[in-house]
């Protein structure tokens, strides 16, 4: 059987709880911690860059002052042997000592290779004089010969020298080793000369480190002449078109301390010193990426661990949102999807109401408001809520094809009499309950109790699918509340326990319905003379003898599918209204429906069920007067224009 099954749209939720407070934390966590990072690394960043550049300052002093200390050594050891033999000269011992004071200072002086002197005699030509270093000669495969080659390639330079100039130049690419030539004016008597010292810088080469700072000398025309790459010296390199070597030999101070982008674009810090021979400098550089290496190393170690510590958060988050925010809500919103959709009783959804926190006490009031829905929903109809809260009632009136259906205990005011006001509420609402059910088992819906009487409809708010099956199952609801009154009257009788004996009226047509009422109270109803014709169809079940009367639209509408017998005609608004007594239904598909639905019902008798309805019921209504032990009248006498009178109001004046 066809019944109505309102279901609410299920609601996803697009951003979760803990979704939500992951993504705050995580923000946070990454501006907090992020700031700090950056603010700590820019402050170290400095401090870490000033002591660079200090530190690169003070190893390019050192290294300047060792490489100063050195070339001026050579150049003090270079006058002394030549101020020595000038000596000698004096005393005529010249050639007498001459070899044996320069074999001496040779063996004091290892890293010496040639010491010459260079002058004019006369117009402009010149005479040379070369002191070799036999045992430096013989170690690097040098000749005095190629000393000498060498020198008329330095025409030039030895004459600037002579005049006043001090060069400092790299001859490695001519010998093939690392070998430096200082080129320095000397006073000779009257004489202006020009004095040549070639000399191995092995020695002074092991202050030149490349591990982080790298120190190296060069001369005033931008030539390599000392650095920790052997190779580049000994290929004669010539650095002047850098821009940083050009800001050096353009300069006029003694030291400067700058940074500058190399041609690869990276940063570096650079200091030189000038040296106070041969108008040479000492430069000392240091990469930034260098400087800053543990700083970067540092940075993504914090990095890492602030990863670490926002991971952490997060799976603490997660694990507290799914333990204490993530299930309990998750148990509200089912919760309250079940009062959505109608299903009141949530104390086993909600089961957390003992928590002292803000979700016990959210608990808390779902539970106390699902206890006064169910309580308030019995004051309400349920149906109507239903259809209202899934957007399917509409609004204002609307006509309707539907049938209407009433209902009346025969001699209720009697009964009442007899009856306690308890007892009474008791009786009804146990009666209630099983005519209630079968009207929601057929797809009805209750629109109102009027005393002891049942308001019912079919169709007027939704059909089952036509007006003739809104019909057939509002008359399969009377004959289902046929078989469950039965059941109810078994074991009762007498005044407390009275057997109860009810009239059906059904009449179909068209009727208004909507909402009825003022702003303050609403009531879901049905109007017109449809309802009017079921409510007097009812009255007259009690004359004709007759449990279930249908008026002859129910009838033409689904009277193919019942067992009936026609019973005399009424008038309604001057025209004859023909009338039938429901025995049974005549399809036994129909019969088992009925069956099936009451076999689901509690208190259901099958027993008395089946002797009610279907192939085992009455098949005439003799049988069901019978069944129901309701007398025969004599349809002969029955007024059928005469309305039902239940009070008697007297017009003689009291005595």
């Amino acid at each position: 059987m066809d019944t109505l099954n309102q279901t609410a749209p299920a609601m996803k939720v697009q951003f979760s709880l803990g979704a939500k407070l992951v993504s705050i934390i995580s923000v946070l966590m990454i501006v907090s911690l992020g700031g700090m990072t950056i603010i700590a690394t820019m402050m170290i960043n400095k401090d870490v860059q000033i002591t660079a550049e200090d530190t690169n300052f003070s190893i390019n002093r050192r290294t300047a002052l060792s490489a100063d200390y050195r070339i001026k050594g050579v150049y003090d050891d270079a006058l002394l042997l030549l101020n020595h033999l000038t000596a000698l000269n004096r005393v005529n011992l010249l050639e007498q000592k001459k070899d044996q004071a320069v074999d001496y200072f040779y063996q004091q002086n290892q890293e010496i290779g040639a010491i010459g002197v260079s002058h004019t005699i006369r117009q402009g030509a010149s005479e040379s004089e070369m002191f070799v270093n036999r045992y430096f000669m013989v170690a690097n495969r040098l000749t005095a010969s190629r000393i000498e080659a060498f020198l008329e390639t330095q025409v030039e330079a030895i004459s600037l020298a002579r005049e006043g100039r001090v060069f400092l130049l790299n001859v490695s690419p001519f010998f093939e080793m690392e070998l430096l030539e200082l080129l320095f004016p000397w006073k000779n008597g009257d004489i202006d000369t020009t004095v040549m010292v070639f000399f191995s810088i092995d020695s002074l080469k092991e202050t030149f480190s490349d591990r982080v700072n790298r120190s190296f000398i060069i001369n005033e025309s931008g030539d390599l002449l000392i650095d920790p790459e052997s190779e580049l010296v000994r290929a004669g390199v010539n650095l002047r078109n850098q821009a940083f070597i050009k800001q050096i030999l353009e300069g006029t101070g003694q030291s400067l301390q700058t940074a500058y982008l190399d041609e690869t674009g990276n940063r570096n810090f650079v200091a030189y010193q000038r040296l106070s021979l041969g108008n040479a400098f000492v430069v000392t550089v240091i990469p930034a990426k260098t400087v800053f290496q543990g700083i970067v190393a540092t940075t993504w170690r914090n990095v890492f661990v602030s990863l670490g510590v926002l991971l952490g958060s997060i799976f603490c988050i997660l694990l507290f949102a799914r333990r204490s925010l993530r299930k309990p809500l998750k148990a509200l919103t089912q919760a309250a999807g079940m009062i959505e959709e109608g299903t009141y009783q949530i104390d086993k959804t909600v089961t957390f109401a003992a928590r002292k926190d803000e979700i016990g006490i959210l608990a808390t009031s779902f539970i106390s408001m699902s206890r006064g829905l169910i309580s308030f929903e019995k004051f309400t109809n349920k149906t109507l809520t239903n259809l209202a809260r899934s957007g399917k009632l509409v609004l204002g009136g609307a006509e309707r094809k539907a049938t209407m259906f009433f209902s009346d205990i025969r001699g209720f005011t009697a009964i009442s009499e007899k009856l306690q006001a308890h007892e009474i509420v008791e009786f009804l609402n146990e009666y209630m309950e099983r005519m209630v059910a079968c009207v929601r088992a057929s797809g009805g819906i209750v629109d109102k109790f009027i005393g002891d009487a049942v308001m019912a409809h079919w169709g007027a708010v939704e059909s089952s699918g036509s007006p003739q099956q809104d019909a057939l199952h509002c008359v399969k609801s009377a004959l289902m509340m046929r078989a469950s009154l039965m059941a109810f009257n078994q074991g009762r009788g007498g005044d407390k326990k009275p057997v109860i004996k009810i009239g059906c009226g059904v009449n179909s047509g068209n009727l208004v319905a909507g909402q009825i009422g003022s702003d303050e109270r609403l009531e879901y109803t049905v109007i017109g003379d449809t309802v009017s014709f079921a409510d007097r169809t009812e009255t007259f079940n009690k004359p004709f003898g007759t449990e279930i009367l249908i008026s002859e639209n129910t009838w033409k509408l689904c009277g193919e599918y019942l067992i009936t017998e026609e019973m005399p005609q009424v008038t309604e608004k001057g025209k004859k209204v023909r009338m039938f007594a429901v025995v049974n239904v005549a399809d036994p598909d129909e019969a088992e429906d009925i069956l099936r639905c009451l076999d689901g019902m509690p208190k259901n008798i099958p027993k008395i069920t089946r002797r009610c309805v279907g192939p085992e019921g009455p098949q005439t209504l003799a049988e069901v007067r019978s069944l129901l032990g309701i007398a025969t009248p004599d349809l002969s006498k029955v007024n059928t224009d005469e309305e039902e009178k239940k009070y008697t109001i007297s017009t003689e004046p009291q005595k």
